[in-house]
């Protein structure tokens, strides 16, 4: 699955430019806004991984919208940029939570290495979340089940979806990947 980038800023040209080093560089997919005061309602029913948002716009600024993440408890990673970096809202951000605080101008090096750290935080995420919901399953059985319908599926995609190779990797009969697989 792709993992999926908003960009938010007031600034049309900046979007623009976000958007061309997202597509160009980088193997996620963006999406782009450019008023702040219509996130609440543009997040209301999505997620993405990251949102890439500048520090002063009218409405919402990078930290208003960082503050709503963390209020929320999304899970969306928040970077921002900002060409009127000061320590006292870079300060801010940081003790708020921002994943990073960038400063204009950047060079495409920067950002691109910005997002691929906050896209492999964003996947060390999941997983945690994904083997917790092992640990909090009962009984005991269903946090196995669990387990091995995650193995299988790892397997599968390791093997290129080969029934065959994950039998002969795993262990399990094909009509037992089959069983879990459906």
């Amino acid at each position: 699955m792709t993992q999926e980038i908003l960009a938010i800023d007031d600034e049309l040209h900046m979007l623009r430019l976000l958007e061309r080093i997202i597509t160009d560089k980088t193997p996620y997919r963006v999406e782009t806004l450019n008023n702040s005061l219509e996130l609440p309602a543009f997040l209301k029913d999505r997620e993405f991984d990251l949102i890439i948002t500048d520090l002063k716009m009218p409405g919402m600024d990078g930290l208003d919208i960082l503050k709503f993440i963390k209020e929320n408890k999304r899970f969306e990673e928040v970077i921002i940029i900002t060409a009127f970096g000061s320590l006292d809202s870079a300060t801010e951000a940081l003790s708020s939570g921002v994943f990073d605080y960038i400063t204009k101008p950047f060079r495409k090096e920067e950002i691109i290495n910005t997002i691929n750290r906050a896209m492999l935080w964003q996947e060390c995420k999941k997983e945690t979340c994904k083997l917790n919901s092992f640990f909090e399953s009962e009984p005991l059985s269903e946090a196995i089940d669990k387990f091995r319908a995650e193995y299988i599926r790892r397997m599968l995609d390791k093997y290129d979806n080969s029934i065959e190779k994950t039998s002969q990797h795993s262990g399990l009969s094909i009509d037992e990947i089959r069983g879990i697989t459906g």
